[in-house]
This record gives C-alpha cells, structure tokens and sequence, in this order.
C-alpha cells in the first residue's frame, strides 16, 4: 500500500511541473556533425524531399551511422516524423539565408526545451553542459551534442556568450555565399607574371626591358623578347630563373 502511495505522490510530482522542464526524453539531441548535417540540407535542395526519408532513399549518400544520425537529428529537430517530411523541412531547405536563419532559430527554441535560451547569452560552459546532461548522455556523444547546438546557435544568430562561443570552431559561412561571388584566388605564378612581366598578351610577343647596374662598375641591359604563353616548359623554367636571378642580384645590391 505504501509503495502505492509513494508511486501517486510521484505521478502528481511528476504532472504538477512546469511546461519548461517536461522534457520529452524520447529523442537525444543531435550529435552528428553540424557541416555534415548542413550537407544533407543541400543535398535534400538538389535531389528533392522524397516521400519518405527512408534508408533506400540515403544509402548511397551517407553511411548507415551517419544517415540514421541525420534522420534522429531531423526527428528532434521536428523535421520529420518518423521517416515522414513535415513541411517544415521544405521551408527550410527553399528558403533564402535571411529567412533560413529565422526559421532554424524557431527550430533551436522549439525543440532544445532544457536549454534556458533566455540566459544563453550569459552562460558559461559548465552551465551549458548541465542543462545538456539532462538527456541521458554524456562523454563523446555529449561533447559532440554540444558541438551540433553550438555551431547551429551560430547559424542561426542566436546570442550566445562569448565562452560558449569559444567551445565550437564552426563560424557560418552561408551568408558569405549568398550576398556574392568570393574574390577570385589568385594563382602565385600569375600574380607573379602580371607584377614582372607587364601587359602579356596571347597573341602578340611582348619586349620587356631592365637594366643591371653591377657593383663593380657598369651595367647589363637584359631584354626578354617572347609569348609566354607560347612557351614550353623547359624555355618557362630557364626564362623565369633568369628574372629569379636578376631580382635576386638587384635585392642584394641594394642591401
């Protein structure tokens, strides 16, 4: 009869909490990697949100681990229900970067309850893990839980501390790509080209001058007369030894 009561007592404890700390202990949070999670939304953009996320659909994609990381992380992220696409899943994947970000950080408050968002801005780590030892999880799989909040958090622009922060290197790169086109890199044998061997064309030969002032009196008059893009290889290596070695006798002069 005691142990009864002690089961009723625990019931009306248990129902008489707050909504905030009800938690719903049937899905761990995330802990695949945040980049690889962010694959599959782009893979998901190009190949299309099938019926079902089954694992015919991803096999070939993903490894049989990291797919069914991916499919739990949609799950807790109220993506998907069961392997069904709920229409939030097409929002997110549709949706330009402003509106992306809008609709992730709705996603974060809304599935990660344990986590006092209000207070996120001013935690510490220790506070972090706490709320994250909620779940049932700890080690590896902890660590790499809290790496996934994180790096999402960031995605999504939600204030986070600065030593929180400082747990993830994740930095977004998604707005970089999408307000425009990176600077094109460039090539240290062309920059090379273009600073000593001014105005080459592909179709003219182009005469390029200097002049040698040697130290122990006079001077060498060098004038390199080709199309360096007409060149093959063994001529490219001797002609561009030869402006190594005049550029390295000026500097030492000078020095």
């Amino acid at each position: 009869m005691a142990h009864i009561i002690d089961l009723w007592h625990n019931d009306i404890e248990m129902n008489s909490l707050p909504d905030k700390i009800q938690y719903n202990h049937s899905l761990s949070p995330p802990y695949v990697s945040f980049n690889t999670f962010k694959t599959l939304l782009d893979w998901l953009k190009v190949e299309g949100v099938p019926l079902r996320l089954d694992r015919s659909f991803w096999h070939d994609k993903f490894s049989g681990s990291t797919g069914s990381q991916l499919m739990a992380s949609l799950r807790f992220l109220k993506l998907i229900e069961g392997n069904s696409p709920l229409p939030e899943l097409e929002n997110l994947i549709q949706a330009n970067f402003d509106k992306k970000t809008l609709i992730l950080k709705a996603l974060i408050q809304n599935s990660y309850n344990f986590v006092h968002f209000e207070e996120l801005h001013r935690a510490t780590p220790a506070i972090l893990v706490s709320w994250f030892k909620t779940y049932p999880i700890d080690g590896h799989t902890l660590r790499k839980a809290i790496s996934f909040f994180i790096s999402a958090s960031i995605e999504a622009e939600l204030p986070l501390s600065n030593s929180i922060k400082k747990m993830s290197k994740y930095r977004s790169k998604s707005k970089s790509l999408e307000t425009g086109p990176k600077a094109p890199q460039t090539n240290p044998a062309t920059h090379f080209l273009s600073t000593d061997i001014s105005s080459i064309k592909s179709s003219e030969s182009n005469i390029n001058q200097s002049t040698i002032n040697l130290k122990s009196g006079g001077s060498l008059n060098l004038s390199i007369d080709v199309n360096l893009f007409h060149l093959s290889e063994i001529d490219r290596k001797f002609v561009l030894s030869v402006i190594d070695l005049v550029k390295n006798y000026e500097f030492s002069s000078n020095t």
